[in-house]
């Protein structure tokens, strides 16, 4: 026969367990940015489309194309949370301009995919 006490502190480990997950952070945001160049081809960048008429490509908060399905550091759960090492961060397309600026990036239009 378990204790009362012992029941209350097997509860209260599963329930700080639960409590974690539900705060972790989830990466699910991206941003398709359509850019023109001055230099190199689309794909230079990470992107795709009709060089030079207008490129596009889908980046994380870094400024970087997206490598997988989510934006995190590390990897993430099936639901784009709790990622190892937290979310991507940066200043989006400003960064992406910024660290393309050899090819002569020029930004058309960007579009938010909330999380």
């Amino acid at each position: 026969m378990s204790s009362p006490i012992v029941t209350l502190l097997l509860v209260g480990i599963c329930c700080l367990s639960f409590a974690q997950v539900a705060r972790s952070e989830c990466c699910t945001a991206r941003e398709v940015v359509s850019y023109k160049m001055d230099r190199g081809d689309c794909q230079d960048v990470g992107g795709h489309g009709d060089y030079p008429l207008r490129c596009e490509v889908t980046i994380c908060a870094d400024g970087v194309a997206q490598v997988g399905t989510f934006c995190g550091q590390g990897s993430c759960n099936i639901f784009g949370c709790h990622c190892d090492g937290g979310c991507l961060f940066g200043e989006w397309s400003e960064d992406f301009a910024r660290k393309n600026q050899k090819y002569g990036i020029h930004i058309v239009d960007v579009r938010r995919i909330p999380l």
